[in-house]
């Protein structure tokens, strides 16, 4: 190289001269770094906040102090712009450290936005129109700055990822890792949590059972082999078993009525009825009724000789024995003996029965008051001369309304809804009320079990889920209130295994196109909810699509030996097996957690550093365009 001339070696030593100059000057300016962190970390206003604070605690202006603060921080951005504008944006992405930060793409850009705004208003000097004046540029390009720095790093964050995952298919063995992966892509489908998952199995359902993921497991049951036969063992037998643990709980709180006919119930009923009255009546049932209740009796056949026909048909029935009286055709009684106290009370009841038939079905109200009236008058006089006769009546009444509620409990299921709740909310309140609820419910339970020995079954379980249903609404107004949840999760257990069960193994050969698509999807771990949004736009996820796509260039599809792992999986009611596959707790799946905390939070963290650095220039150019003049 030549010698210098002396124009040449003139500007040389100037332009040393200069950078000797700037390098003194930078050692002359004091740094303020801690300064240049706090304005990043407070959008720009952490040298007002300084300035506020020392004029308070000194007494002199805060208009002074502040200058000196800003006069301090531009002679340090002069002497050292990078560094000064680095320690400004690396407080500026402190606050995105934080957990609980943006999680999405769009939140990212609007929380970008903001803080680009926030940060061109706070470092603005002047009044309130020079600072709002910033304000669109900073929100503009540190909003634009923001996304793209959040995009890169969540870029460079799926790609390390990826690169964590690999890294436990080799630590790990890529078998056991695929079916894992695949029971987790369907267990993110049913949007519950591994401990709600694991609490399913522990009640008694079956993961494969979960409504939202029984396409997938149809395809894995339509395609063949030992997957197919294991879903088929641990599915055909469910709706029996759930349904027969139903039936059982139920019968627990309503009563245990066993499995005879609804008729043989009903007669073995009507004769303990019959024989609980002859018990109640005991003694006094055979003594001879005294001369007064003869005359009454006399008196009562003669104004309602109707009710002398149920008398006889009774009496003949009971003893094949014709009436111990007769009716003259002057209209006399006469008795061929004195009547027991007995046949004196069912002359009572058999006339109260005709005023009840003239009420209700003959429409004839005035006559059935009438008939009433003659029926309390003989009472009056049977309750007066036997006065132990009230009691043994009590326990008889009280025998019948048992019988009728048992009844009306096997009717209640048949009707109106409205009326059989309104029916057990007058018999729950009135006498012997605990006995006709009992009696109800063993009735209904009679029902229930006829229903479960038919081929309606099925839809039995069904309605008794469904709260539009009368077999619910019933089953919650009768069934005891501190059981009812109870009862009602096993239901829903045994109506869930029946819909499995229906839409699972039904056929073997033809497949819904849904089936067909989840068994496209087996083994790439993607799950709907991610096809959909990648395919309506969203960024992000179509980022995580086509990675999971790429996945699939370097390796196989499931083997059947994977397939029959899934299944097991998917009918297993061991809680510890399933949820072993849900969360791999191994060394590597931790350490990958933890990787991807350090990214997401890595990825915030750029966002907020970018938001700064793009909103820097931007609030400068909105300021000079729009502040004014």
């Amino acid at each position: 190289m030549g010698e210098m001339t002396e124009k040449q070696r003139a500007a040389y030593e100037a332009a040393l001269a200069r950078s000797k100059a700037q390098e003194q000057q930078r050692e002359e300016v004091p740094t303020q770094r801690l300064r240049q962190v706090g304005q990043g970390l407070t959008f720009g206003t952490a040298d007002e906040i300084e300035a506020r604070a020392m004029s308070l605690a000194t007494g002199r202006p805060y208009e002074e102090v502040l200058s000196e603060i800003r006069g301090r921080l531009k002679a340090y951005k002069e002497a050292r712009p990078i560094e000064s504008t680095a320690y400004e944006i690396g407080g500026a992405a402190i606050p995105a450290l934080i957990p609980g930060g943006q999680s999405s793409l769009a939140r990212a850009a609007g929380r970008a936005a903001l803080e680009g705004g926030a940060y061109a208003f706070g470092t603005g000097e002047g009044g309130f129109e020079e600072r709002i004046a910033r304000v669109p540029g900073g929100a503009a390009l540190g909003g634009g700055a923001g996304v793209a720095g959040y995009g890169a790093a969540k870029a460079v964050g799926g790609l390390t990822n990826r690169l964590m995952d690999s890294a436990r298919r080799v630590a790990g063995g890529r078998g056991s890792t695929v079916v894992e992966n695949e029971i987790q892509r369907l267990v993110r489908q049913t949007r519950r949590t591994p401990d709600e998952i694991t609490q399913d199995i522990i009640d008694g359902r079956l993961l494969a059972e979960n409504e939202t993921i029984q396409a997938a497991v149809r395809g894995l049951r339509t395609g063949g082999g030992e997957a197919s036969t294991i879903l088929q063992r641990g599915l055909e037998d469910r709706p029996a078993q759930t349904r027969a643990a139903a039936m059982q709980q139920m019968r627990q709180y309503l009563g245990d009525v066993g499995e005879g006919s609804q008729a043989a119930k009903r007669a073995a009923s009507e004769e303990a009825t019959i024989a609980a009255e002859r018990q109640a009546y005991g003694a006094i049932g055979g003594r001879q009724a005294p001369e007064e209740v003869v005359d009454s009796l006399r008196d009562t056949l003669r104004r309602v000789p109707g009710a002398s026909k149920e008398v006889e048909l009774r009496l003949q029935a009971q003893t094949g024995q014709k009436p111990f009286y007769e009716i003259t055709e002057e209209g006399d009684v006469v008795f061929s003996r004195t009547p027991t106290v007995d046949e004196a009370e069912s002359i009572r009841r058999a006339v109260n029965n005709r005023a009840s038939a003239l009420y209700r079905t003959e429409n004839m109200g005035g006559a059935g008051e009438a008939v009433s009236g003659v029926e309390r008058e003989l009472r009056s006089v049977l309750d007066m001369s036997i006065p132990e006769l009230a009691t043994t009546r009590a326990q008889a009444a009280a025998v019948r309304a048992n019988r009728d509620a048992y009844t009306a409990g096997q009717k209640a299921l048949a009707g109106d809804v409205n009326e059989k709740l309104a029916d057990f909310a007058k018999l729950s309140q009135g006498e012997n009320a605990q006995e006709a609820v009992a009696a109800f419910r063993a009735g209904l339970m009679q029902a229930l079990e006829a229903r479960a020995a038919t081929g309606s079954r099925q839809s039995m379980i069904r309605n008794l889920v469904n709260p539009e249903m009368k077999e619910n609404q019933v089953l919650r107004e009768v069934f005891p209130q501190d059981q009812l949840d109870d009862v009602l999760k096993t239901l829903d257990i045994a109506s869930d295994a029946q819909n499995a069960a229906g839409k699972v193994l039904i056929g073997t050969g033809s497949q819904t196109d849904e089936a067909l698509a989840e068994r496209a999807r087996q083994g790439l771990g993607l799950t709907v909810n991610e096809v959909s949004a990648a395919l309506g736009g969203s960024p992000t996820e179509t980022i995580n699509v086509a990675n999971k796509l790429l996945g699939r260039l370097v390796r196989t599809d499931l083997t059947d030996a994977e397939r029959a792992r899934i299944a097991q999986i998917l009918v297993s009611d061991d809680p510890q097996i399933v949820r072993n596959a849900i969360i791999d707790e191994s060394g590597m799946a931790q350490l990958a957690e933890r990787v991807d905390q350090l990214m997401q939070r890595g990825s915030q963290a750029v966002r907020g550093a970018a938001t700064v650095g793009g909103a820097m220039p931007g609030a400068e150019l909105s300021g000079g365009l729009l502040a004014p003049r």
